[in-house]
């Protein structure tokens, strides 16, 4: 599934997308899952997240799944016996205004998007970095706050580029403040 790089989301929809961007290795999966964690936690928040996966493949060759979408299939659920299901899309390119529609429309409904790689969303998006020298390669207009593995160091500044670095499992109000998440 080819997902577009650049979008216009249509922002009118009841929900939040919160882009989370960094290099491997730099903590975008532990922010997310600590931060959907907090949120259902402790604000009752429903969480749904996309991630842009540019290594591999989601599906397989020679797996059902596979099979089924490359023979006309518009979507295959595959369901295991603990109630996991995925869902594939089979189309040249899926637009993520298009795939977040989709989402909305479906039967779970959720208040916040974390999308994982997409870099050019014009939507709120924290920066993941391991390392300061990191920081002013991926910096753009809509970098709210730094995070990921800088945290986990011992630094004098509390800021990189007049932007905060927050522990999203020691700071996450200060999270909320930043994203004006009520």
């Amino acid at each position: 599934m080819k997902i577009e790089k650049e979008s216009k989301i249509n922002y009118s929809m009841n929900y939040r997308i919160i882009s989370v961007i960094g290099y491997s290795g730099s903590g975008k999966t532990n922010f997310i899952t600590t931060a959907t964690e907090l949120l259902k936690k402790k604000m009752n928040y429903n969480v749904a997240v996309i991630k842009n996966i540019k290594e591999h493949p989601i599906d397989k060759k020679g797996k059902d799944s596979y099979k089924f979408t490359e023979i006309g299939a518009i979507y295959s659920v595959i369901q295991n016996d603990n109630n996991e299901s995925a869902i594939f899309l089979k189309k040249e390119e899926i637009k993520l205004e298009s795939l977040l529609k989709w989402l909305y429309n479906g039967p779970y409904k959720f208040n916040i998007v974390f999308t994982e790689g997409f870099r050019n969303l014009n939507s709120p998006t924290v920066l993941c970095i391991s390392n300061l020298n990191e920081v002013e390669e991926q910096l753009t207009k809509d970098v709210k706050m730094v995070s990921g593995v800088i945290c986990f160091k011992d630094l004098n500044n509390k800021n990189i580029s007049d932007l905060p670095i927050v522990d999203i499992k020691s700071q996450f109000s200060r999270f909320l403040e930043i994203f004006n998440i009520v």
